[in-house]
C-alpha cells in the first residue's frame, strides 16, 4: 500500500487510482490467506471434537 502523508492534497484522478488500487485489492484472491485460515478452522474444530471423559453407565435392575 502507498503510504501518503496525511497533510497532502490529492488530485481527483490521483484519488481514484488510489480508490481503485484499494478496492481491487480487497477483493483479490489470497490462496496462502484461504488455507491458513482453513488450517486454523480445522485446528479449531480438532480441539472442539477431542472426546471428553465419558462416564461409565450404570444399570439398575428391577427386582
Amino acid at each position: 500500500m502507498t503510504h501518503i502523508p496525511a497533510d497532502i492534497r490529492l488530485t481527483d484522478e490521483l484519488e481514484r487510482q488510489l480508490m481503485q488500487q484499494a478496492i481491487e485489492e480487497q477483493f483479490r484472491f489470497k490462496p496462502m490467506v484461504a488455507l491458513k485460515n482453513l488450517f486454523a478452522k480445522i485446528s479449531g474444530s480438532a480441539h472442539k471434537a477431542a472426546p471428553a471423559a465419558i462416564a461409565p453407565r450404570t444399570v439398575e435392575h428391577a427386582g
